[in-house]
């Protein structure tokens, strides 16, 4: 069974659904190689999209986080961190960047043009991206990490409620978008205060196993490589819950100030 066969046997994907892909492909394009196979990640791409269907969305992100030491991003050159799948993405024309230099995603779908036009200072709070995922009820598909390690949308959630080991920052550089116009820019993050020194706990694994038990994280493997499904506004009161009442000791460790 290839790799679309598997994804579409879950039966975790529905047409008209809003997907956020986070993936580490390495482990499945190097299982595909030690059988003289190629594991083609356009193809990958493009049976997303038949599975959401034109009234669905695909989000792939595409974060790279130079802009914080004050190196200039361009939208439409500045590479991304996340991984060979969210790469392929940013290259095909189907494909648009949102505007966060920080915390952008290629995106594409019904609601593609909306999501392209979210220009919020903020990377996780209300009115960014993440935000919106609650409003689309949108899913995530986990392949090849750890369901939460990661799952960004943890961080909405932990500026939604508040956390003292957050606070938000602000970063200036050159900015260049999509059209080419260069200009200075601010954008902001919540980040970590490095005085508490916050350090999740591997990955987030006592809050995944939890959800796990409860329901909320799907998880199946295919070819040694782990595979996990989940809907974001499912993950939100358990991370809130972790957080108030549990001073996020299912997250993270840090020095209480």
């Amino acid at each position: 069974m290839n790799f679309t066969d598997f994804i579409k046997n879950t039966n975790w994907i529905n047409k008209g659904d809003t997907i956020y892909v986070i993936s580490d492909m390495l482990p499945l394009t190097l299982n595909y190689r030690a059988r003289g196979e190629k594991l083609n990640l356009d193809a990958v791409i493009d049976f997303l999209k038949e599975c959401v269907g034109p009234e669905g969305n695909i989000l792939f992100p595409t974060f790279n986080w130079d802009f914080c030491k004050g190196i200039a991003f361009d939208a439409r050159k500045t590479p991304c961190r996340t991984g060979a799948l969210a790469k392929a993405a940013l290259k095909r024309a189907d494909f648009i960047r949102t505007k966060h230099p920080l915390y952008s995603f290629a995106v594409w779908g019904k609601n593609s043009l909306e999501l392209a036009a979210i220009d919020c200072k903020d990377a996780f709070g209300p009115g960014t991206i993440f935000d919106k995922m609650s409003e689309l009820n949108a899913k995530a598909l986990v392949i090849g990490i750890p369901a939460l390690s990661g799952f960004t949308y943890v961080h909405h959630v932990e500026q939604m409620v508040g956390v003292p080991y957050r606070y938000s920052k602000d970063f200036s550089a050159e900015y260049t978008d999509l059209g080419g116009n260069t200009s200075t820019k601010t954008y902001s993050m919540y980040v970590r205060d490095l005085d508490m020194d916050p350090r999740h706990i591997e990955g987030f694994k006592p809050l995944e196993e939890i959800m796990i038990n409860d329901g909320i994280i799907k998880r199946e493997m295919y070819d040694d490589v782990m595979c996990s499904f989940m809907n974001a506004v499912d993950t939100f009161e358990p991370i809130r819950k972790d957080i108030k009442e549990n001073d996020s000791k299912n997250m993270y460790t840090y020095n209480h100030l």
